[in-house]
């Protein structure tokens, strides 16, 4: 059984195709994964590997945050080890956050700057139809581009962990993170959008709207380096089943929402 009819393929090339061509998104999508998962990585590496400890500013405070498992590593194997089990992983989830909503913005709000709305919404497919091929349209473009990043990241991180004489940086927190968290942060960034492209009148008026859902993010990154918490296997878990827990309700909720009222206002 296929996920998507032949129309419903049609539909979603006609978005790949649109989203490529519009400068921003591209470039958003382009940058924000090569900033998140290539630039700072090696960044961080190579300010660990090169600058003496004693001038990292902040090396202490975030030294005192390391879990017990981590107590007989060196000073740069602990600075490294920080940067990949608390730093990194809250700047990789911006990547599925960040290509699902504003794939999703061009997508659905972009159809109403382009004057093509009115054209899909006469064609034979119905709104389950559309609504589908959409969704998954951006959801499996995120993924894509979430895919091609984590593989570029590992490459960065495993570089470090053997100049580092590390382990293989993949334990349990990224697994979950990779297989759980981020499908359903890319899935929340998607069905977010569906449901602020009814009130938005434009494109950038959408994305900036999105601002709103890095915050949680922020919040999780401050929390961490304040002692609130650590993001460990059970807190991911935890975060993934209530996104999903979001995702569930959103989507039923962006489905009946979405409308030729809603579409054309």
């Amino acid at each position: 059984m296929k996920l998507l009819t032949l129309p419903e393929q049609a539909v979603v090339k006609k978005d790949f195709g649109a989203i490529w061509s519009t400068k921003m998104v591209r470039n958003t999508m382009i940058l924000v994964p090569v900033i998140m998962a290539v630039f700072l990585p090696v960044l961080y590496v190579a300010i660990i590997c090169f600058v003496p400890s004693d001038q990292i500013n902040g090396a202490d405070q975030m030294l005192k945050l390391l879990p017990k498992e981590a107590a007989g590593y060196t000073l740069q194997q602990s600075m490294f080890y920080v940067m990949t089990n608390m730093i990194c992983p809250m700047f990789f989830l911006m990547i599925p956050l960040m290509s699902s909503s504003v794939s999703a913005a061009c997508s659905f709000v972009g159809e109403k700057e382009r004057s093509t709305i009115e054209t899909l919404l006469l064609t034979p497919m119905s709104l389950k139809s559309i609504f589908k091929a959409k969704v998954f349209g951006c959801i499996f473009l995120s993924a894509i581009c979430t895919a091609i990043s984590f593989v570029a990241f590992s490459i960065v991180i495993s570089v470090g962990d053997i100049l580092l004489q590390m382990p293989f940086f993949l334990n349990w927190n990224w697994l979950i993170l990779i297989f759980l968290l981020a499908p359903a942060i890319t899935v929340f960034g998607v069905v977010f959008m569906v449901l602020v492209s009814g009130k938005s009148k434009s494109y950038m008026e959408s994305i900036q709207t999105s601002g709103y859902i890095v915050l949680p993010l922020i919040l999780l990154f401050v929390g961490q380096f304040t002692g609130l918490f650590q993001l460990n296997a059970l807190f991911l878990l935890l975060a993934a089943a209530v996104v999903i827990a979001a995702d569930l309700l959103l989507w039923l909720f962006a489905a009946r929402l979405f409308t030729p009222e809603k579409l054309l206002k």
